[in-house]
């Protein structure tokens, strides 16, 4: 509480005006709250100066959007906007390092009846909760209710985040697909009626500009399965000669929609050689 400042907000006074991303934390990967991205102008936060640009909204009417997913959040808050008084507490950006830090330290206390450091296991970081997940087997799906569920039933366990507690490797998505320990590969797949038959994921990184984007499942059917060389954790690269390095998740996606069937995509991909094993991800 005295790293945020709670701005109350009236719920009949009509959209905020206000664009946020999920807020990860750099440190752990973990999803802390919303990240705002942008403020539209003559908008009604704009107007009462309500909030700026690059601040994280990280509680509603005190329930704190830590590990909640995207939707979660989103949901959230669309339901609190019905009551007359919304209570939100918000990170400004001078504090949001400090912020990140004491999200990772509560991960481990010390039990003072026995005296034994004891670690205290957070909920699993699957399914990501600030991750979006676009199916390419031809059906639209940014990551809805049902499609986290189906995800969650088809993805391997993940690792929790129990140890190394300060190690920015926690994060899946950081530190992986770095040129130094990957390895280029180049792969072409034939868009067939089941489609390229895999789906992505990526970490929105408002601050820095899109994140990488990686291949997060390949599915029981569609080019990827038959090939059998595309990986999870395959790093994308390059999409028929373009390279994707800045680009949003949702252009890679309408490039890879855009292939037709019987035209083949030419993805190069980066693998990583040792430390950071794919099915982690």
């Amino acid at each position: 509480s005295e790293m945020t400042k709670t701005v109350e907000i009236s719920g009949e006074g009509g959209p905020l005006g206000i664009h946020v991303v999920p807020f990860f934390s750099s440190l752990s990967g973990r999803m802390l709250g919303l990240f705002i991205r942008g403020i539209e102008e003559n908008s009604r936060s704009r107007r009462d100066g309500l909030f700026q640009e690059n601040e994280c909204i990280v509680k509603i009417n005190h329930v704190d959007l830590t590990d909640k997913t995207f939707a979660q959040a989103q949901d959230i808050f669309r339901q609190a906007m019905k009551f007359q008084s919304v209570i939100l507490e918000v990170l400004p950006p001078y504090n949001r390092e400090q912020y990140e830090k004491s999200a990772i330290a509560p991960l481990c206390f010390l039990d003072n009846e026995e005296g034994v450091p004891k670690t205290k296991i957070p909920p699993p970081v699957h399914p990501k909760p600030a991750l979006k997940t676009i199916n390419l087997s031809g059906a639209s799906s940014l990551e809805a209710g049902v499609q986290a569920t189906l995800q969650q039933a088809k993805s391997p366990n993940l690792p929790r985040l129990g140890r190394k507690s300060s190690s920015p490797s926690l994060s899946p998505l950081m530190g992986f697909g770095n040129k130094k320990n990957a390895k280029k590969i180049k792969i072409d797949l034939k868009k067939g009626p089941e489609g390229l038959g895999f789906t992505v994921v990526t970490r929105d990184s408002s601050v820095h500009g899109p994140g990488p984007i990686f291949v997060k499942n390949i599915l029981p059917k569609g080019a990827a399965v038959k090939d059998g060389r595309l990986q999870s954790g395959d790093r994308i690269l390059e999409v028929n000669g373009r390279d994707i390095t800045g680009r949003t998740q949702e252009e890679l996606v309408a490039m890879l929609r855009s292939t037709k069937q019987g035209e083949t995509v030419c993805l190069i991909v980066a693998r990583q050689e040792e430390a950071f094993l794919p099915r982690e991800l």
